[in-house]
C-alpha cells in the first residue's frame, strides 16, 4: 500500500468516520441529517484533503477531479431532492458531495464502487422495507448506507478494477 492511499485512508478513519457514524446514528433515528454536522463533515473533510494534497504534491491532480465531482454531483443530488423529494431528501442532497469527496479522493475505482454500492444496498433496503410494511412510498433512512460509500468503495474497487481490465 503507498503512502498516500495510508494517508488517505487515514482521513478516512480519524476525520470522515467520526462525523458520519453521528450523522449515521441521527439519520437512522430521526429520519434526518443536521445542516451542522452535514457541514462539519464536509468542511474537516474538504479542510483534510486539501492540506494532504498541499504536503503531496502527488496527489494534487486526483484532488482536483475529487472536489470537481463533488461539485458536479453534489448539484445534480440537489437538484434531484428539489424536483423530486420522495425520490431523494435534502439531507442526503447536501451530504452526498463530501461522499463523493472522499470516495473520488481514493480513487476512481472507489468512487465507481461507492456509488454501485451506495445504489444496491440502497435498494436491497428498499426492497426490504417494501416487503416488510407492505405499502409503496415508505421512506427509509438513507443516510447510513450514503455514508458508508466510502467503505462500501474500498470493499468493491477490487471488483470494479477486475471487470475494467485493469488487475
Amino acid at each position: 500500500m503507498s503512502l498516500s492511499l495510508l494517508l488517505l485512508c487515514a482521513v478516512l478513519l480519524v476525520v470522515y468516520l467520526p462525523p458520519a457514524l453521528v450523522l449515521a446514528w441521527v439519520d437512522g433515528r430521526e429520519q434526518r441529517l443536521p445542516n451542522h454536522w452535514v457541514a462539519l463533515l464536509t468542511g474537516a473533510v474538504g479542510l483534510a484533503l486539501a492540506l494532504l494534497a498541499l504536503a503531496v504534491p502527488a496527489l494534487r491532480p486526483g484532488m482536483s477531479t475529487a472536489a470537481l465531482l463533488a461539485l458536479v454531483l453534489g448539484l445534480g443530488a440537489i437538484v434531484v431532492a428539489l424536483l423530486a423529494p420522495p425520490l431523494l431528501g435534502m439531507g442526503d442532497a447536501k451530504t452526498f458531495p463530501v461522499v463523493v469527496l472522499m470516495s473520488a479522493a481514493l480513487g476512481g475505482e472507489v468512487l465507481i464502487a461507492a456509488l454501485l454500492g451506495i445504489a444496491v444496498v440502497g435498494g436491497v433496503i428498499g426492497m426490504l422495507v417494501l416487503g416488510v410494511t407492505r405499502r409503496a412510498g415508505v421512506r427509509f433512512a438513507l443516510g447510513p448506507v450514503l455514508l458508508a460509500g466510502p467503505f462500501l468503495g474500498l470493499l468493491g474497487a477490487p471488483l470494479v478494477r477486475a471487470a475494467l481490465g485493469m488487475g
